[in-house]
């Protein structure tokens, strides 16, 4: 009972270091739970939303063959497969058939109109030649979960109101364009069709569309339709008719460990379906861009892991500096009573369990709140993600293990002293030399762990299974840096203290003299909260180089693969996609011509467009391509002036005024071109690519004698990107897909994890503020005798408050500096490597451009810095009351 109130009553002295290791803890245990449950839950939901957003076959996944003369041993066979080889938790599918363009028959009316709409000029609703126009039948027993009706009902035996005639459900587009209305009736050449009712899809852009052209618009290539069927009207058609089993992700479901097993399901159905009796032997293909959707985002996450490891390891290390620090501030300020404890015939084993009981007693709590806290936070934050209470449980648990076992640690330290000494201190090399060692240590590790990181290029490396594994000794390089470069610098302080301190007692009055005196002869006391905060300012201006340096990089990447804010390819018609686009309110349009040339031994990628115009519909290209731009608009035209990629370059040896030859084709000849400048990527183009002007490039080839080459693509230039992708995907003019940046960007993936970068750096700042609370409240709590000492001598409460303030102000503001460099020094080292390991496929000639994300740097460090003075101020104020009014010392 006496040993347990001795225990309490060591706590309630040391009441103000003990609330910072509660308040190290806390953060420890909020901030961790937050970093990894986001950084978990946002790569579930980057997953489902990149792979959500791919439209048509992008998203989905097609097997075709041609329909069996069983169709329904044939439907079997295919579901055996299917049921088989894909998990219904993660996928589901649908069987449909669907026919070629079925001709029309006669069926002229008396008026003259024939039972399909056509007029007796041949033309139908459009003022289409009839001649050219077929109906397109499919058979769709799912299409109402995905197509909603406009006018009638849904075909089934009974629809229709003649019994020769089978009943259909036509596309809305198709019907106003053949000029259809409910009850009319199509001829075909060996079948009636009447319609019954008509629908629209829900939409069109949805993956198990498969992106048809005819679900958008009801006609596309001389084909009108789809006219909806029960599947046996598909029987004895003279035209082919294909069976589609079609495959969409359930995207509730998908995880990321699922998605790759998903992949690899898919993989093994093709095979399996082409092997199983009654599937058929005429022509099995896959179709679809799912899987390699997939594997985008998936490669995407896996160069999330680039960073993600980063702002544990940033609080990790902060977290782990604070209580340690506190730990021997705590034992260093018991020292005596240490010594007098053991005196006394206290065992270590007691002294030890004390303050681990009282780092488990003030931990524990903080360690639950601080938990709780982050998980509160992010339901608030990011609701919709999964979340899960056992990585809160377990943060919680490591952050109060942490805690324990570093104040055990300390305390055994300090009662292992020798008791011959009456202020049980020793002469302290023991404790120099070992502190000497571990920063020769650390500085070692990170020379390796730099080296490594260099060599590789970033934290990822190829995994002998083909994909990307995370180093283990790379990814520690941006923390081991500031670390060893932290432990360096406090290394110094102390010879910088006495040097300061000696410029000052030469000065009158005890201002700065007396503060530097304290810091030179406390520096084991300071050094808690100037380490600390040298760590977490550092990694504050790591985490501002590495979210410009990627932010900028990206923005480059996603430019260069685009070219135009927004791309539009794939038109049929490409005059009917340009007038659409044209139309749009706000956007510039410039045609671009896109081939396939042969530069030397290399093949590359010719990219023409308006240069003049490009800037418009093209903002935000990297500096180099822009002078790229100007010296062609500069260059002699004499012969065609192009840019070229760095790459091109290197493996051609050209460079600016060298001539090249562009072979365009065997049909379209050669045309002689000068290199007006290098870049580094060529918008558009990707590796090996050349740039030109449209119009110099058409006069080049007009005087060749050679084929004038067409625009293929479009590049837009629009106030509102999202609003111009989203109206031409609504009404696919010329059957164009369009692209904005935003679809090549990796900001979905990757900004999850540059905000745990900067939780992580706030939670290091963090960690270095309740240092510095506990520190001053150790420095109230051990200097009262000083006070009154001082207040003897003369000194007024005023000047004490004001040295108190200058002992701190100095600490942490040469912390802050130094931390700043630190982190200076690690940045120029590590976020561009950084920076492109989290941008996968971004073109290896490519440099990332060290940029600093100013804003949250200056407020971070702004409110860092008014903290820190406001607890300096409070410990002042604390000092100058004290001063003012007689102790209990004095009145004795």
């Amino acid at each position: 009972m006496a040993s347990a109130r001795l225990a309490l009553a060591r706590a309630r002295a040391r009441s103000g270091v003990l609330a910072g290791v509660a308040a190290v803890v806390l953060i420890l245990s909020g901030v961790g739970t937050a970093i990894i449950d986001q950084a978990a839950g946002a790569a579930v939901t980057a997953l489902r939303e990149r792979v959500a957003a791919a439209a048509g076959a992008d998203g989905a996944v097609r097997w075709e063959i041609r329909r069996s003369i069983d169709p329904e041993a044939q439907a079997e066979a295919g579901a055996a497969v299917l049921d088989r080889t894909l998990s219904a938790e993660t996928i589901g599918w649908d069987r449909s058939a669907e026919s070629s363009a079925v001709p029309l028959g006669d069926g002229t009316a008396p008026d003259g109109t024939a039972p399909d709409g056509t007029a007796p000029d041949g033309t139908t609703a459009d003022g289409t030649d009839a001649a050219a126009v077929g109906v397109v039948l499919l058979a769709d027993p799912a299409i109402a979960e995905r197509a909603r009706l406009v006018d009638g009902v849904w075909p089934d035996a009974t629809s229709a109101d003649e019994a020769a005639a089978i009943p259909t459900a036509v596309h809305r587009g198709a019907a106003d364009a053949l000029g259809l209305a409910l009850g009319d009736t199509v001829e075909l050449a060996d079948r009636r069709l009447q319609i019954v009712g008509t629908w629209l899809p829900d939409d069109a852009r949805a993956p198990a569309w498969f992106g048809e052209p005819l679900i958008a618009t009801g006609s596309a290539d001389g084909a009108a339709g789809p006219f909806l069927v029960d599947e046996t009207a598909l029987d004895g058609l003279p035209v082919a008719v294909r069976v589609r089993w079609t495959a969409t992700p359930i995207i509730d479901a998908l995880t990321p460990d699922s998605a790759r097993e998903l992949t690899g399901d898919i993989a093994r159905t093709t095979p399996a379906l082409a092997a199983q009796p009654g599937i058929g032997e005429d022509g099995l293909t896959r179709l679809g861009g799912l899987p390699a959707t997939i594997d985008a985002a998936t490669a995407g996450l896996d160069a999330v892991r680039a960073i993600t490891p980063l702002p544990l390891l940033l609080l990790g290390a902060a977290g782990i500096a604070a209580l340690g620090r506190l730990g021997t501030l705590l034992a260093g300020a018991r020292r005596g009573e240490t010594v007098l404890l053991r005196a006394r015939g206290a065992a270590t084993r007691q002294l030890v369990g004390w303050q681990a009981g009282e780092a488990a007693a003030v931990g524990a709590p903080a360690a639950i709140l601080g938990a709780s806290a982050g998980e509160l936070a992010l339901l608030l934050l990011r609701p919709g993600e999964p979340r899960s209470l056992w990585i809160a449980a377990a943060v919680a648990a490591v952050s109060v293990l942490v805690a324990v076992v570093l104040l055990a640690a300390s305390a055994w330290g300090e009662a292992r002293r020798p008791v011959t000494r009456s202020t049980g201190d020793d002469s302290g090399r023991g404790t120099r030399a070992a502190a000497l060692g571990g920063t020769v240590l650390v500085a070692v590790a990170a020379a390796v762990s730099l080296w490594q990181f260099r060599l590789y290029g970033s934290p990822l490396v190829r995994s002998a299974d083909g994909g990307t594994a995370v180093d283990p000794l790379a990814v520690l390089a941006p923390v081991l840096v500031l670390l060893a470069l932290a432990l360096g610098a406090l290394a110094c302080t102390p010879f910088v203290s006495r040097l300061l301190e000696r410029i000052a007692s030469a000065r009158p009055g005890l201002v700065p003299s007396l503060p530097l005196r304290q810091l030179a002869r406390r520096a084991p006391m300071f050094a808690a909260a100037s380490f600390t905060a040298m760590l977490g300012v550092a990694g504050i201006v790591l985490t501002a180089s590495v979210a410009g340096t990627w932010q900028r990089f990206d923005a480059d990447v996603a430019a260069l693969a685009t070219g135009g804010e927004v791309r539009v390819v794939g038109a049929a018609d490409p005059a009917a996609a340009a007038d659409a686009a044209a139309a749009l309110p706000e956007v510039v349009v410039e045609p671009v011509v896109r081939r396939e040339i042969r530069v030397g031994p290399e093949t590359a990628t010719l990219i023409a467009t308006g240069l003049d115009v490009l800037p418009q519909v093209a903002p935000g290209l990297p500096d180099d391509v822009q002078l790229a731009i100007r010296a062609i608009d500069a260059a002699d035209a004499s012969l065609l002036p192009v840019a070229i990629d760095e790459q091109l370059a290197a493996s051609t040896s050209a460079g600016p005024g060298d001539r090249i030859s562009l072979r365009l084709g065997s049909a379209d000849g050669t045309i002689d071109a000068r290199v007006a400048a290098v870049a580094q990527v060529v918008p558009g183009a990707g590796e090996f690519g050349v740039l030109a002007d449209r119009a110099e490039l058409d006069a080049a080839v007009t005087a060749a004698g050679a084929r004038t080459p067409s625009a293929d693509e479009l590049w837009l230039g629009a106030a509102d990107p999202a609003a111009v992708v989203a109206a031409l995907d609504r009404d696919r003019p010329g059957g164009a897909v369009a692209l904005a940046r935003g679809a090549a960007s990796t900001a979905s993936l990757v900004s999850p994890a540059i905000t745990a970068l900067w939780l992580g750096a706030i939670g290091a700042l963090a960690a270095a503020l309740a240092a510095l609370i506990a520190l001053a409240a150790a420095l109230g709590a051990s200097r009262r005798g000083e006070v009154l000492v001082l207040r003897a001598l003369g000194a007024p409460a005023a000047m004490q408050g004001r040295a108190r303030f200058a002992e701190l102000a100095a600490a942490v503001g040469t912390a802050i500096v130094l931390g700043a460099a630190i982190g200076a020094v690690a940045a120029w080292a590590t976020s561009a490597e950084l920076a492109r390991a989290a941008v996968p496929g971004a073109p290896a000639a490519l440099t990332p451009a060290i940029v600093l994300d100013w804003w949250p740097l200056v407020a971070t460090l702004g409110a860092f810095a008014v903290a820190t003075a406001v607890v300096a101020l409070i410990a002042a104020r604390a000092v100058t009351v004290a001063a003012g009014r007689p102790g209990r010392e004095e009145v004795r």
